[in-house]
């Protein structure tokens, strides 16, 4: 080990710890996002200077999804306060036959639909109101609603518009239309992986169905009253706006359509303006509209502080050379002989690696490396894009996803982030080896 591999044992000790404390809840996230980091700094001996040109840009990294975080939460909080989700459930539920089988799978069908605008954010902010007062009614537990939308999230990491594909794509640019190309690649083994999540949200419903068995609790009975009672959504009479119902889908339809059709302008900016126009039409009064924005502002904090701070450890890993050194002792472990399979071991291996990573490294900086070393054996650089595409472990970390704790959040303190981890943790890293198993046996991915 050279010298200043020094980097990566500092900064893997910066990651596990943070982890742990996150995992044992025996400091606060943001103080986690915002000290450790700074030691670390310290300990591989940056400047006062150094440290603040990694903050700046860290930062600026997550200032984006800090900014969409403060318009698009009052949006969809404003939506649900007129009516407009419980009127699309109302609407679901008077056609199916709700139990937690159907419930489980609608979870996944609802976050794989909105998440075609790529927003993370958007899918928890839609899905899990949309929802949750359904597994509280029928006393399914909430931590599988943020985990089945989690999956459906997942299966839509590939279509060609989001950032993952378009990072992937730039790996290759002697390919026309390189997010097309890789999008063609893993479309056959998605179509396997969609219906291995269909499976495990029956699979979860049944299982939930049995609990609930045990406890006494007829979850067929507490369906059928929940889709025919008005108190599972708590809605408040004085603000839901049920003449405005149309109005209002119209509206969220096209704030959609406008984050998916001009990717150029910032989604922040789309949320904002649709915000604003929906706060008018549905509350003309200035004094309400005073009113509810302040309603909303709880539920900002401090949420919105630790994804902006969460910006500090990217900025300090990525900025300092500690996720380089960190990338080529990973790689560098793996034993010669293994040589042709390094990227299907880090394939395997994903889940939990991404805990060290951020989306950006793993596609810039670890990615670039293995492509290197696989030219050796042949395997080409677009196989080994397509293997590493899906970091589903990316969907456990803030670190890497900081919408995470808008999705627990969400769920109005029946979930936080340590027991959501705990409980997604194994099920995603058997979806990863399933992924590649799938891939593999496809010849996708050889």
């Amino acid at each position: 080990m050279s010298f200043m591999d020094y980097k990566a044992i500092v900064g893997f000790i910066m990651m596990i710890l943070i982890t742990v404390l996150l995992m044992k809840k025996k400091v606060s996230t943001i103080f986690s996002f915002t000290v450790i980091p700074l030691v670390a700094a310290i300990i591989i001996g940056s400047s006062v200077k150094q440290i603040g040109t990694y903050l700046t840009k860290g930062l600026a990294m997550t200032t984006s999804v800090a900014l969409i975080m403060l318009f698009s939460l009052p949006y969809f909080m404003l939506m649900a306060d007129t009516g407009l989700f419980s009127g699309i459930v109302k609407r679901i539920v008077s056609r199916v036959r709700m139990n937690p089988i159907v419930l489980a799978v609608l979870t996944v069908i609802v976050a794989m639909i909105t998440g075609l605008d790529v927003s993370i954010t958007s899918v928890y902010l839609i899905t899990i109101p949309l929802l949750l007062p359904f597994y509280n009614k029928m006393k399914m537990r909430p931590v599988i609603l943020v985990f089945l939308t989690s999956l459906g999230i997942i299966n839509t990491f590939d279509v060609p518009w989001s950032a993952r594909m378009l990072r992937s794509a730039s790996l290759i640019p002697n390919v026309d239309n390189g997010a097309n190309y890789l999008f063609a690649k893993l479309f056959p083994p998605q179509i396997v992986l969609t219906i291995v999540i269909f499976g495990i949200a029956v699979f979860l419903g049944i299982r939930e169905t049995r609990r609930l068995k045990k406890l006494g609790i007829d979850a067929a009975a507490a369906a059928k009253e929940s889709s025919t009672d008005d108190d599972v959504f708590n809605e408040d009479a004085d603000l839901v706006q049920p003449k405005k119902f149309w109005i209002n889908v119209v509206l969220t339809l096209v704030v959609i359509t406008c984050l998916c059709a001009f990717p150029d302008v910032p989604s922040y900016y789309t949320f904002a303006l649709g915000l604003v126009i929906a706060l008018e039409i549905n509350f003309h009064d200035q004094k309400m509209q005073i009113t509810l924005l302040k309603k909303y502002a709880s539920s900002l904090f401090p949420v919105m502080p630790a994804i902006l701070l969460s910006g500090v450890v990217v900025g300090v890993m990525e900025f300092s050379g500690m996720m380089q050194s960190m990338v080529k002792f990973l790689v560098g472990i793996i034993p010669a002989g293994m040589g042709p399979w390094i990227y299907i071991i880090i394939g395997l291996v994903g889940t939990p690696l991404m805990f060290v990573f951020t989306n950006d490294t793993w596609y810039y900086v670890l990615m670039p490396i293995v492509i290197g070393l696989m030219r050796a054996y042949g395997i080409p650089a677009d196989v080994v894009i397509v293997t590493l595409f899906m970091n589903m472990g990316a969907m456990l970390t803030p670190i890497a996803q900081p919408q995470l704790y808008i999705g627990t959040d969400l769920t109005e303190g029946a979930v936080d982030l340590p027991q959501y981890m705990k409980f997604a943790f194994l099920p995603i890293w058997l979806l990863n080896i399933v992924w590649i198993g799938i891939g593999l046996l496809m010849g996708t991915f050889r």
